[in-house]
C-alpha cells in the first residue's frame, strides 16, 4: 500500500493530475511553458470534483516549498559550477539567475502539486 501511495503521489505531481482520482487535470493547461496559462488551476477536479482551492491561504505553504526547491537548485548549481568546474563567481550568478527564470513555471507547478498531494483533503 505504501508503494502504491508513493506511485500515485509521483504520478499526480509529474503528470498534472488530481491527487484523489489521478485522472482529472490539476492545472488547466498541461504545458508549463504556456506563459499565458501556466498558473491557471481548475477550481475542482473535472472527474471526481475534489476542490483544489481547499481554503484561503492554503497555497502559502506551496510558496515555501517552491523556495526550498529553488534553494536546492541553487546549491546543486553552486556545487557544480563553483566547486567542480570552478568558474568565475559572476558567471555563476548569471547562470543561476537564468536557471531560476527558466525553471520558474516548473517550480511553481511542482510546489503546488506537491503541497496538495501532501495536505489536500478529499472531495466535498
Amino acid at each position: 500500500p505504501l508503494q502504491m501511495r508513493m506511485n500515485n503521489f509521483f504520478y499526480s505531481v509529474v503528470k498534472n493530475k488530481c491527487p484523489n482520482c489521478l485522472r482529472g487535470n490539476f492545472f488547466i493547461c498541461d504545458n508549463a511553458y504556456n506563459l499565458r496559462k501556466f498558473e491557471l488551476m481548475n477550481n475542482k477536479c473535472p472527474i471526481c470534483r475534489m476542490d483544489f482551492r481547499q481554503e484561503p491561504g492554503f497555497y502559502f505553504g506551496a510558496a515555501i516549498m517552491s523556495y526550498v526547491l529553488q534553494a536546492g537548485l541553487m546549491l546543486l548549481t553552486y556545487l557544480f559550477l563553483q566547486v567542480i568546474i570552478e568558474i568565475n563567481f559572476w558567471y555563476f550568478v548569471a547562470a543561476f539567475t537564468l536557471e531560476l527564470i527558466l525553471l520558474l513555471p516548473l517550480t511553481f507547478r511542482i510546489s503546488r502539486l506537491l503541497w496538495i498531494n501532501m495536505l489536500g483533503t478529499k472531495p466535498k
